[in-house]
């Protein structure tokens, strides 16, 4: 692949909380190739940043391009990676380096800061990751939420046979609706 556009945002509730990645690889021409949510555990909102950038370096690597361009809404980041701030923090002195590591195997990069309002689709991503986990109380072990497939077909289960249908056709009446418009 020839170039790679990707979006990449970290998210905390909390300083440190709960705390979740999002990445969006987009090729040359702006359309979506991948998308990455992921919650990854307590940190900081500078760690989750950088563990977004991390993991859309690794993501874009597998594609191979000539030239991959990064953009966040993270000013720290963007700065410290592209050397401008220097990273005083030891931890993030080592997360720096293993994504400095990552990026060298592009044979052009950038990282280039952009205005959060920009970077919608990866902070969407990275929100998305918070919500659909929760922790049980018992274990503390985390799990996913239910889908919202799950939840219309536990709905969809209790419903009597002639409603199944009514349902299912009214899913596949959105679905055609859906593919209708990707194709505009």
């Amino acid at each position: 692949m020839e170039k790679l556009l990707i979006y990449f945002d970290g998210a905390s509730q909390g300083n440190p909380g709960d705390a979740a990645i999002g990445v969006v690889l987009t090729d040359g021409k702006g359309n979506v190739i991948e998308e990455i949510s992921k919650y990854i555990g307590r940190a900081t909102n500078n760690v989750a940043e950088y563990r977004a950038l991390i993991e859309a370096a690794q993501a874009a690597l597998e594609y191979m391009p000539q030239k991959a361009i990064f953009l966040t809404d993270s000013q720290l980041v963007a700065n410290q990676i592209n050397g401008i701030y220097r990273v005083r923090q030891p931890h993030l002195d080592l997360l720096n380096r293993e994504a400095e590591d990552l990026l060298k195997r592009i044979p052009q990069w950038q990282v280039r800061y952009i205005e959060r309002t920009a970077n919608w689709q990866a902070h969407r991503l990275a929100q998305k990751a918070l919500l659909d986990r929760e922790v049980e109380a018992e274990s503390g072990r985390i799990k996913p939420r239910k889908t919202l497939l799950d939840r219309l077909l536990s709905i969809a289960e209790k419903l009597d046979e002639a409603d199944q249908r009514r349902l299912l056709q009214y899913a596949h009446r959105l679905a055609q609706e859906a593919h209708g418009r990707e194709e505009d």
